[in-house]
């Protein structure tokens, strides 16, 4: 979203621009009642079908989740790690409705089993820290990964079946012509393309 902003502030230096950092089907409220005009989301299990006709959704980019280990964790040295050698670790999930949360919850029942989370928190950075704490471990969103220091903790990619988030862009049906709108789009393509190189 930042780089996006940025690009923008240059290509209409005259437009003022607001972001509004709210998670889960808060965006999609904020974006309904007129709040916001772009509200970028992430499926989860209640997103397919919720909006009806009033928002206009398309996918934005898609991505894995990776595992963050402690640096001393028996696993912190090995290629990739499966889901189901950290059923008896402690973790450290975001918050329930916040749509991380949601997903993290999906891999672990999908690998059989449900995380023991015993510290929560939505920031990354907190997450990853917490883990580097040894306070337990964790699956992060990659693009979330970047530009944190890591001094404790090591990052694994995920053995078989990966955890995926979907981000998608929603604008009120209707609206999508705007020509300021179209550019904001424009620009939040154009850094989610960045991400898969």
């Amino acid at each position: 979203m930042a780089p996006a902003v940025a690009e923008l502030r240059i290509r209409a230096p005259r437009v003022r621009i607001r972001v509004k950092d709210a998670e889960g089907h808060a965006s999609r409220r904020l974006l309904v009642d007129g709040a916001v005009d772009i509200a970028l989301g992430v499926e989860d299990r209640d997103t397919p079908g919720q909006d009806g006709d009033q928002l206009l959704r398309r996918p934005l980019y898609a991505e894995p989740f990776d595992v963050v280990l402690p640096s001393g964790h028996p696993l912190a040295d090995a290629p990739d790690v499966a889901l189901d050698a950290l059923r008896e670790d402690p973790w450290v999930t975001p918050w329930p409705g916040n749509p991380v949360h949601d997903i993290v919850l999906r891999a672990c029942e999908d690998a059989r089993f449900a995380p023991r989370a015993e510290c929560l928190a939505d920031d990354s950075r907190a997450v990853c820290a917490l883990v580097a704490a040894g306070a337990g471990v964790a699956l992060v969103p990659r693009s979330a990964l970047h530009g944190i220091a890591f001094k404790g903790a090591e990052i694994r990619p995920v053995r078989g079946g990966r955890p995926t988030r979907r981000v998608y862009t929603a604008v009120r049906s209707g609206s999508e012509g705007h020509p300021l709108l179209k550019l904001a789009l424009c620009g939040l393509r154009d850094q989610a393309a960045a991400l898969g190189s």
